[in-house]
């Protein structure tokens, strides 16, 4: 049992060091700054990857907020003289709380990258992949929503 216990001690100890994966990290990162590119680069190359991740993202919001509207036909709260749908209260507090979300995310990756110098020069980088990341992630939330697709 003793050597059990040891055991387990140095598997906890060894564990967090083997898959170690930082918010400002990612397969983002990795494509656009492999083979040595030019730092210059790799930068740009990155930035053009968080504004495709924000237009995805954005499309998406747009998508669901559309669907919510569309869906929800009911009157708020069951009530036959109600001037708003189920669609229209969810709507609007569902887009307030992605706006909501959009400045945490900016205040959260600002947080993450003042781990290194302001003047560094992959400041900007960390904050674009972390944004990226956090995007991603709040893609799949918003999918387990489970809102029907919006027919164009």
């Amino acid at each position: 049992m003793k050597n059990y216990a040891i055991a387990l001690q140095v598997a906890f100890l060894i564990l967090p060091l083997s898959g170690k994966a930082t918010i400002s990290w990612g397969e983002e990162w990795e494509s656009c700054f492999k083979n040595g590119k030019m730092p210059a680069l790799g930068y740009e190359c990155l930035s053009d990857k968080k504004e495709t991740s924000e237009k995805q993202l954005d499309s998406l919001i747009d998508k669901s907020g559309q669907s919510i509207k569309t869906n929800f036909i009911g009157a708020f709260n069951g009530k036959e003289d109600a001037t708003e749908t189920y669609g229209d209260v969810y709507s609007t507090r569902f887009l307030k709380s992605q706006d909501i979300w959009k400045k945490y995310r900016k205040e959260f990756c600002l947080a993450v990258a003042s781990q290194i110098n302001k003047d560094a020069y992959d400041y900007q980088a960390n904050i674009d992949q972390c944004e990226i990341n956090l995007n991603r992630r709040h893609k799949e939330e918003i999918n387990l929503l489970g809102l029907p697709r919006v027919v164009e």
